[in-house]
């Protein structure tokens, strides 16, 4: 019964490592997806910026009768890059609803800021919105870059979310392993133990009769040569002094044999009141 709550519980433990392990590489993948997402958002926030500020000196240099249209021709590039996506500027497209549409309502506001800019090249800002417009725009943009660093903090948040959960999870498995390793060291000590005993001789120290009869087995040498001793009389004192006197008698001869031997030269019991040494 306590074997098969060992098995059942090993059986738990292997499959909860197999679950963690498996769980612990799925939180990895999306990290590293998320990691990725987090350093696209920062390039959105930046160049969300970016828009605001450029359009700015745009109209700062439209006013004082200094075309620029390259630099109009960026703000329309960066603005469509924030709204699908652009691999040139090594943007991303937000999965932000809010962030979309913003970015939409500033892609519509900003052809009318064109507009406004072409009426000043004709008539002069003195005679035209622009000012007023342009301010328009730049709370636009302070909104979109506000929705864009909102999003960015989410997915940062989800992220250290994610972080704890692969820490627990590795911490978990660390203990599980530990575990397992301090079984299976409690397990090779058992098993040398048990080893030790099947050779062993528990009543004189001895190797027992298992290791003598493994080494005379093995093929003989040269310049080897074996000496057996039967003790004689010993069931005379078992029967008439006791078997505790005749184990006496056994223990006695074995450790005077052992000290009598040179330590290099095996000595062992083979069976009861026999024992061979091999020089």
């Amino acid at each position: 019964m306590q074997n098969k709550k060992k098995n059942r519980f090993s059986k738990i433990m292997r499959i909860l490592m197999t679950a963690l392990t498996s769980l612990l590489i799925v939180l990895i993948l999306i990290i590293i997806l998320m990691v990725s997402r987090i350093q696209g958002t920062a390039r959105v926030v930046n160049y969300a910026g970016l828009v605001r500020g450029k359009t700015q000196r745009i109209v700062k240099l439209e006013d004082a009768r200094m075309p620029q249209d390259d630099m109009i021709a960026d703000v329309k590039g960066y603005i469509k890059g924030l709204r699908f996506g652009s691999e040139e500027l090594d943007l991303v497209s937000l999965d932000d609803k809010a962030f979309q549409a913003k970015m939409e309502e500033l892609d519509d506001y900003f052809d009318t800021l064109k507009q406004e800019i072409d009426l000043v090249r004709q008539v002069g800002y003195e005679n035209t919105n622009i000012i007023e417009k342009s301010e328009i725009f730049f709370n636009l943009c302070d909104v979109a870059t506000g929705l864009a660093e909102s999003y960015s903090q989410r997915i940062a948040t989800r992220l250290k979310q994610f972080e704890t959960l692969t820490v627990i999870d590795i911490v978990i498995l660390v203990f599980m392993i530990l575990y397992e390793l301090l079984k299976a060291l409690r397990y090779a000590k058992a098993n040398r133990e048990l080893k030790s005993k099947i050779y062993l001789d528990e009543a004189t120290g001895l190797p027992n009769k298992n290791k003598c009869e493994e080494i005379l087995t093995l093929e003989a040498e040269q310049n080897m040569a074996i000496c057996v001793f039967d003790l004689n009389n010993l069931r005379i004192i078992n029967n008439q002094q006791g078997h505790e006197r005749g184990d006496l008698y056994i223990r006695s001869f074995a450790k005077s044999l052992r000290k009598g031997v040179d330590e290099n030269q095996f000595v062992g019991r083979c069976g009861g009141d026999e024992f061979i040494v091999f020089f």
